[in-house]
């Protein structure tokens, strides 16, 4: 049982961010227990101070943790309890109650907060300038803008950099497989990423037999992709490129 509730505790504080600085947990306990001692409305306190604590209690439970991986044989989304604790509103209600009653502590500790818990996300290695209104990277876009069709869908092969990006860009283009492949710990198996992704070069005859299987009516692939022979050799034209990614057609799809 101790072994289950340490586990929650470092479930607990990598979700509220401890490994970085820890202010927006900090915030929102000082808020609710704040709101524990000055709050008398029942009603506001049923939604700001009981139901956050009961779900506190029983995220740190081994007995619930325990019974909600038996229930739902998933242990890996147990975190998402934590969604409900609306840390967002508690803090944002403390704060208010705090300012109401106290304005010059209030407004002062607001400012210390926003000060210590602010970060300029410009400086993250995940945030770079939009390529347009999509926030999508461009070459998805004028890949999909070259292949989509005017009515109907097609099916087409992309590399792992542009799966999550084409669907997002047009409904018309459906892939083989998707997102899920990219998550080793999920398992799946398709022979058609086997092909395309894991080789490390394209057994080509094989790789063609698998796109007609579906049929994929258009094949991206990187200019440097290593493959047997080339696509031209099996029915496919090359539909165009841009930038590193060459679009390829198979003919003997848009014939029949």
């Amino acid at each position: 049982m101790w072994g289950i509730f340490l586990e929650s505790v470092v479930i607990f504080k990598n979700y509220m961010g401890f490994h970085e600085n820890g202010y927006l947990a900090g915030i929102y306990l000082f808020m609710l227990l704040y709101l524990w001692l000055t709050e008398k409305d029942r009603h506001r306190r049923a939604v700001f101070v009981y139901a956050p604590t009961l779900l506190l209690l029983m995220f740190f439970c081994p007995l619930f943790r325990k019974l909600f991986v038996r229930v739902l044989d998933d242990a890996e989304t147990y975190y998402r309890l934590l969604w409900l604790l609306q840390m967002s509103i508690v803090s944002a209600y403390g704060m208010v109650r705090l300012c109401g009653r106290h304005l010059r502590i209030g407004l002062a500790v607001m400012c210390v907060a926003v000060i210590a818990c602010g970060n300029y996300v410009y400086d993250s290695e995940h945030i770079t300038k939009a390529d347009n209104a999509y926030h999508l990277p461009q070459d998805a876009v004028d890949i999909v803008d070259l292949m989509e069709p005017e009515e109907g869908r097609i099916t087409v092969l992309v590399p792992a950099d542009l799966i999550y990006y084409v669907r997002q860009y047009s409904t018309n283009i459906e892939l083989p497989y998707g997102r899920e492949m990219l998550i080793n710990r999920w398992g799946y198996y398709n022979a058609m990423y086997e092909a395309m992704e894991q080789a490390e070069v394209i057994e080509t005859k094989t790789f063609v037999t698998l796109t007609r299987e579906y049929p994929c009516t258009y094949v991206v692939l990187k200019e440097d992709r290593r493959i047997e022979e080339p696509l031209t050799d099996y029915g496919f034209a090359v539909y165009g490129q841009v930038g590193e990614f060459v679009i390829y057609k198979d003919m003997t799809l848009a014939d029949s």
